[in-house]
């Protein structure tokens, strides 16, 4: 597939590996670095374990393991995969196997999705593109919808999302970028742009970002790369999410989402920049998204359903993404996508969500803990 549509599909192969040092074990706080695979050796566990963390009460008793949930391309009401595609195509757009891809996801799957996230006690980041697709923004509107199902949408997130996951946006669009002189959008997308900017650029682009959020009544603690936005002018874009994180929530301690380093299960955040006071922490994925795959499918059945999951984790708790992972002593993180979740309607990927949030609390629920992005770099921070 042409474009960069096709570059984003295989963005968890073929991502520049930025290497940087691994994280340093320090005291008392060296139980959480552990071996992981040696959490995998014990037998019992306890079906439906809730994942409430807890540091170690003595030198023999390991902490668990920290495990994130980093949801990109999400947005009030509009699909924004349908413009990635619809740009690229320039028609219908369609799924790999031919069928019309939806344009719009109801308030209705926000709901769901709360409703799987808050069963498995599961946490991370979900974004929130500002100015979806470029059609109009979450404070002025959006063309074709009453602005109250904008507020509903983000009142939801609020009230069931906030207290286990962090906000961000994904730029601005998550498509063309847009001249804030001008008002102009660019031909390019966001990620292309971005390759020839400095902070001088990027700093009010951020800024105007997180000023969005922020009058829509969201606390943004970090920021996501719309496909591999900044990768190529990284010492510019960390400066720059430093600097608008600083302006507009006075936030000394940030992070930001931009690297998936599926062939490196063993890597855990980094302290990517630190500036008197202020940190910087970068959290990478390192397994791909299994459930993208439901997109271009029309199965909906449970066998289906439970073969995504055991990509992730098998029915025995054997095998799959995260016990490799697990296995290589890192820190599962997941990256997935809001249109991999609704499935083009069908929802088999939350569904698949599901069973793995299930599998994860039956398997795991004494060597793992769910964590946010913001709890991460707060770990992250104090280790390095």
């Amino acid at each position: 597939m042409p474009g960069f549509l096709s570059w984003k599909l295989n963005k968890y192969k073929k991502m520049e590996n930025t290497r940087r040092q691994f994280i340093k074990r320090l005291g008392l706080m060296g139980a959480l670095f552990a071996e992981n695979s040696s959490f995998l050796k014990s037998a019992d566990t306890k079906p439906g374990h809730t994942t409430k963390y807890s540091h170690p009460r003595n030198s023999s008793e390991k902490a668990r393991v920290p495990v994130c949930l980093l949801v990109d391309d999400s947005c009030p009401l509009v699909h924004v995969y349908w413009y990635h595609v619809k740009q690229v195509d320039g028609k219908g757009p369609f799924t790999k196997d031919g069928r019309l891809l939806v344009k719009n996801v109801p308030n209705s799957f926000l709901n769901k999705f709360c409703a799987v996230v808050s069963r498995h006690n599961m946490a991370g980041k979900i974004s929130i593109v500002p100015s979806p697709g470029g059609a109009g923004d979450l404070v002025n509107g959006i063309p074709g919808f009453n602005n109250s199902l904008i507020t509903e949408w983000l009142n939801t997130a609020k009230d069931r999302l906030s207290a286990r996951f962090d906000f961000s946006p994904e730029m601005l669009t998550h498509n063309r970028a847009l001249d804030l002189k001008t008002g102009i959008y660019s031909e390019e997308n966001e990620a292309e742009w971005s390759k020839k900017q400095d902070r001088t650029v990027l700093t009010p682009y951020i800024i105007n970002c997180l000023n969005i959020l922020k009058k829509a009544g969201i606390n943004a603690s970090g920021v996501t790369s719309p496909w591999n936005f900044g990768t190529y002018v990284e010492g510019e874009y960390t400066e720059a999410i430093l600097a608008a994180q600083k302006k507009v929530f006075n936030h000394d301690l940030s992070w930001y989402f931009l690297h998936t380093l599926d062939k490196q299960p063993e890597r855990k955040p980094w302290i990517a920049l630190k500036k008197g006071d202020c940190t910087l922490v970068s959290i990478a994925s390192n397994m791909p998204d299994h459930f993208w795959e439901t997109i271009d499918s029309p199965k909906t059945d449970n066998e289906y359903v439970k073969s995504i999951a055991d990509k992730y984790i098998t029915a025995n708790g054997k095998e799959g993404s995260m016990i490799n992972v697990l296995k290589a002593g890192g820190w599962p993180v997941f990256v997935t996508h809001w249109q991999s979740l609704y499935s083009n309607g069908s929802e088999t990927g939350l569904r698949a969500l599901e069973e793995v949030g299930k599998r994860v609390n039956t398997h795991l629920g004494d060597k793992v803990e769910w964590k946010s992005c913001m709890e991460l770099a707060k770990l992250s921070a104090v280790t390095q």
